[in-house]
């Protein structure tokens, strides 16, 4: 029976024994892009997320039992805010991704299984203690955060001291090596780096086709679209590839099932105009992307999945299963086009049901104003704001 040292008064008895016979079913459970976290309660959501953990080892790695893990996954979850959409849902799901890539899409013949390890922990991590609030409003508002952490990527930069700061709690990940590494992954996460990171997937792909052209008589000729084993690749090479695919499964919301994809993007959007609203009360500049009186969700939708859609194409040239990505974004597209379409008409108000996704993920029911028109100024700005614009892009990561 899972037994926990540090959350011990987080969970009753029958909780716990709930975690794990969940847990044990998982172990077997196939992954697909259908799964949907938001559907989870959270002792389901822990079961699944340490089953994705156990079943890509990171708890041998890290030198954990299984009870310590998810004794650490709660610490984790416990750091994450109410916010609508940054919240421990949107990082299990992204864990839930980066497994799908690895395993369905077979990262996992070139990268090792610390690789693996420190890429999950880094995107269970990515957004811990996120406030709903953007970097630019942190700067902007002069918040405490802005202070302590600069104004380069400030929440990723808190994000990686709360993270420390529980591995150390844990007593693991103590090599200077594989902290930097998850430090460095959650820094990436900053959207500042999306051109960059476009830039080395193509780089990527150039040396994965010199790695084919010097193996073996029988790779040179095989068409299997997985890469070299992790051999051939340097560790700043797979460290490179680990970037990517966080950063792939970060932005991957518009490029799941329709109905996943919706309720996500109904969390971003409710977010964005709670920010919004707050800058109207301040009168300050309200952000692009962020004033429900002018901005619509399917315009900011449409945007992002048009930002979004190269980096998938280079994905593709990696993984050509990863297709199905680019295959979703194009669906949902047109969904979108035609929810835009309707708005067109004299700007009406809407009432949409929004998942907020707190400890217990009840739904409650907000509205929405829409606009009839967005500038193009506005629009080609709120495709960069769309996940949380970062000032001051660093060309290397600390």
């Amino acid at each position: 029976m899972f037994s926990l040292k540090f959350n011990t008064s987080k969970l009753s008895q029958q909780q716990l024994l709930d975690i794990e016979k969940k847990f044990h079913q998982n172990l077997t459970l196939d992954m697909s892009l259908k799964l949907n976290v938001l559907s989870l309660n959270r002792t389901d959501l822990y079961a699944h997320a340490l089953s994705l953990f156990v079943r890509s080892n990171v708890h041998k790695v890290l030198d954990l039992s299984v009870s310590q893990l998810l004794d650490f996954l709660i610490d984790v979850a416990d750091k994450y805010t109410e916010a609508p959409y940054h919240t421990f849902y949107h990082a299990v799901d992204i864990v839930t991704i980066l497994y799908y890539l690895c395993h369905d899409l077979n990262a996992d013949m070139y990268l090792t299984d610390l690789d693996k390890s420190i890429l999950l922990v880094a995107a269970l991590c990515h957004d811990i203690g996120h406030p709903g609030f953007t970097n630019s409003f942190q700067i902007n508002t002069k918040t405490e955060l802005a202070g302590k952490y600069g104004e380069t990527s400030t929440l990723e930069t808190y994000s990686v001291h709360l993270t420390m700061e529980l591995l150390s709690k844990h007593n693991t990940a103590h090599s200077h090596v594989v902290r930097d590494t998850i430090k460095d992954l959650i820094l990436s996460t900053d959207m500042a780096y999306h051109s960059e990171l476009i830039k080395q997937a193509d780089q990527l792909v150039h040396l994965v086709e010199q790695a084919r052209k010097s193996s073996s008589n029988k790779r040179k000729h095989s068409t299997s679209t997985t890469l070299m084993p992790p051999t051939t690749l340097s560790a700043e090479s797979r460290t490179s590839l680990c970037r990517i695919l966080l950063h792939a499964a970060d932005i991957s919301n518009m490029a799941r099932p329709w109905v996943i994809s919706k309720q996500w993007s109904d969390l971003i959007v409710q977010e964005f105009f709670s920010q919004g609203d707050e800058e109207r009360k301040r009168k300050m500049t309200i952000s692009p992307g962020m004033d429900r009186e002018v901005c619509s969700q399917p315009s900011i939708s449409l945007k992002f999945g048009q930002l979004i859609l190269p980096y998938f194409e280079s994905l593709v040239s990696l993984f050509s299963k990863s297709h199905v990505f680019v295959d979703f974004l194009v669906a949902n597209r047109t969904r979108w086009e035609r929810l835009d379409q309707q708005k067109q008409s004299p700007a009406p108000t809407i009432t949409k049901t929004i998942r907020r996704v707190s400890s217990d993920i009840r739904a409650t029911s907000t509205t929405v104003p829409t606009a009839t028109t967005t500038t193009i100024a506005a629009a080609t700005a709120t495709a960069i704001k769309y996940k949380r614009i970062r000032l001051g892009f660093r060309t290397t990561l600390l």
